[in-house]
């Protein structure tokens, strides 16, 4: 497992691995990949994975991964393929990897089904930095006040992201109770944007606000540049 990079597992019966090679390669040349053959004990394995692209029945994969699952922010997403490869379904995870692998996959022709409202909806992406000790509700405050300055509503937000690593965090209890996608960019992608760097430095990141805001947005265009409020670190971008 490299944990610099996402962790693909992709999982077929022994049978059909000739079948996925042309696809384990294609997917190698961004993610990092392990050729998986099924068998019914295999799910605890998985889990360790970021995604796991499976050319098996999504009802096989459904009655195994149930029992293993934990959290939509922890567990692994899951992409299907149909018999023929030409579709590639979301079937978890959508906003942590599915979407983007099963979009990735589009290259060779196969088209993505993605269900997920972030990727059919229209608003603001609202990027978030906050130190350990932020709890809910200075994280809540923040948002509110960084959206009321631009004349918006939560409604009008599409996504909240905010840095690899705070999966188990205040934000997402943030997230739930807005019903808002919460996305996290890994630290990498946002040191290759081209963004002033700050404070943020400390943890290896040089701006978390700005390009997690931007980095999901459509437009890339920021609408608010980094604010502080109450020890918390907004930036909107459309």
């Amino acid at each position: 497992m490299k944990a610099d990079r996402i962790c693909i597992a992709v999982l077929c019966f022994e049978k059909d691995v000739d079948k996925l090679k042309n696809i384990v390669d294609f997917l190698r040349k961004a993610y990092y990949v392990e050729f998986v053959t099924y068998r019914r004990d295999i799910w605890r394995e998985l889990m360790k994975f970021d995604c796991i692209v499976a050319y098996i029945a999504s009802g096989i994969i459904i009655r195994g991964i149930s029992k293993h699952l934990r959290s939509k922010w922890l567990d692994p997403a899951v992409v299907v393929l149909d018999k023929p490869l030409k579709h590639a379904i979301v079937l978890l995870g959508g906003h942590r990897y599915g979407n983007e692998v099963a979009i990735f996959l589009s290259q060779l022709g196969i088209e993505p089904v993605i269900t997920t409202s972030m990727e059919f909806g229209d608003g603001v992406c609202v990027g978030v930095g906050f130190r350990k000790n932020a709890n809910e509700n200075d994280i809540m405050n923040a948002i509110e006040k960084a959206i009321e300055e631009l004349g918006l509503s939560v409604g009008d937000i599409r996504v909240i992201a905010t840095v690899e690593g705070k999966e188990g965090s205040a934000i997402v209890k943030v997230a739930e109770t807005l019903r808002k996608p919460l996305l996290f960019v890994k630290k990498d992608d946002l040191n290759k944007m081209d963004l002033p760097e700050t404070s943020a430095k400390r943890i290896g990141v040089k701006n978390v606000a700005e390009g997690c805001a931007l980095f999901f947005a459509r437009e890339k265009r920021l609408l608010l540049p980094k604010r502080v409020f109450g020890g918390v670190t907004i930036a909107i971008a459309r």
